[in-house]
């Protein structure tokens, strides 16, 4: 067996054994697809600007999240290496927050109200790029969604290198879903349909974070 081989197998081991996998897949999938600030800022830019732009945005959106990320790991980190009872805050306050995003996402599933696109006016690559950063960088609710699946995918004594892989995971899918925005949203015919089919995935984002919440509440660190 190979030294490559053998580090495959350290790394699917770190994530088998201390990462609830599929809630961290599942809450970066969904808190990607959830239609917010960021995505439509995609769509409006890569429908108005075209696609090298919204790419550029989009790509932007990822920077702040990865800056948002290190913040959250940094914190739950240090948490970790300390007090016990500060652990059980964030996870109440991890707890509240998602339920808060499924009561949100509930609502925007009732209403009928129609979102709309939005063109950041960026007319080169930079500022689209800068524009996307600060988009997600401006939402400090951001880093408290990172601290819940942060809180949420950790099993029990799981080493600090689990937080990194977890990041590395969410990023990837990020990356993923930002750059499908870009791309398919530079399409009119194709923003159009994904705004009719809001309200479904709004439901389905409603169960996905009320579930969360719930586990998040029974997850404990004992």
């Amino acid at each position: 067996m190979s030294l490559c081989d053998i580090n495959r197998l350290e790394v699917t081991f770190i994530i088998m054994e201390y990462i609830n996998i599929w809630i961290v897949v599942g809450a970066a999938l969904l808190g990607g697809l959830t239609p917010g600030p960021a995505t439509l800022a995609i769509a409006g830019t890569s429908l108005h600007r075209g696609r090298k732009v919204g790419l550029a945005l989009a790509w932007g959106v990822t920077s702040g999240a990865i800056v948002w990320a290190i913040f959250a790991a940094l914190g739950i980190g240090s948490v970790l290496a300390a007090n016990q009872w500060l652990i059980e805050i964030i996870r109440y306050a991890g707890a509240a927050y998602l339920l808060w995003l499924g009561w949100k996402s509930a609502k925007m599933a009732l209403t009928e109200k129609e979102l709309v696109p939005t063109d950041v006016g960026a007319n080169t690559l930079f500022v689209a790029w800068i524009k996307g950063a600060l988009i997600h960088l401006t939402n400090p609710k951001a880093v408290i969604f990172w601290g819940s699946i942060l809180a949420i995918g950790l099993k029990p004594n799981a080493p600090h290198t689990s937080i990194v892989w977890i990041i590395i995971i969410c990023m990837l899918i990020n990356i993923v879903l930002v750059t499908s925005y870009a791309l398919l949203f530079s399409s009119s015919s194709l923003t159009q349909k994904y705004l009719r089919l809001r309200r479904w995935f709004e439901s389905l984002f409603a169960v996905f974070f009320f579930g969360a919440a719930a586990k998040l509440l029974t997850n404990r660190a004992d």
